[in-house]
Parts: structure tokens; C-alpha cells; sequence
């Protein structure tokens, strides 16, 4: 019994460990991203909003995006956003 009492903690203290890591992980791409680009922490937080708002007129989606990020390259600039759909309506009409 005492080792499956210890096996749980220890399970209960990876599974924090790995959310914390996670949550880091995102927190420093955001860093990082902001850093590259020219645009502000408050317009890229307002277009995150506003994307996440437009989506869930249309989807039922995760409140948080997996990824949302401007990549440039020589001549063009990129919005890359990914964000779980939790779930598709189900009465579209179809022509």
C-alpha cells in the first residue's frame, strides 16, 4: 500500500513538473517572438483576441492558442496561429 501511495505522488509530481514546463516553454516563445518583431505586447494580445473571438462565432474552440506567431521572411510576413477546435456545429447548411 505505501508504494502505491508513493507511486501516485511521484505520478502527481511529474504530471505538475511537465504543465510547468509547458507553461514556461509558451511563456518564453512569447518572449522571444515579441523580441523579433515590431510590433507591441498590446496590439499582438489585442489581434490574439480579436482571432479567438472570430473563431468561436464559427467554432466551438480551446480558450488558448497552441501556437500564435509572426514569422518574416525576405518579403512577407506571416501570421501563424494554431488553436484547438473543441468542437464543429453541427447544423451547417450545405448548398
Amino acid at each position: 500500500m505505501r508504494e502505491l501511495i508513493k507511486w501516485v505522488i511521484a505520478k502527481r509530481d511529474q504530471t505538475r513538473i511537465v504543465a510547468s514546463k509547458i507553461s514556461a516553454r509558451e511563456r518564453l516563445q512569447m518572449v522571444l517572438m515579441r523580441d523579433r518583431m515590431d510590433v507591441s505586447p498590446d496590439i499582438m494580445d489585442a489581434l490574439k483576441n480579436d482571432m479567438k473571438d472570430v473563431m468561436s462565432r464559427y467554432l466551438v474552440v480551446e480558450d488558448d492558442f497552441q501556437e500564435f506567431a509572426i514569422h518574416r521572411s525576405d518579403e512577407s510576413v506571416f501570421l501563424v496561429s494554431n488553436i484547438l477546435v473543441k468542437e464543429l456545429p453541427r447544423n451547417t447548411a450545405t448548398t
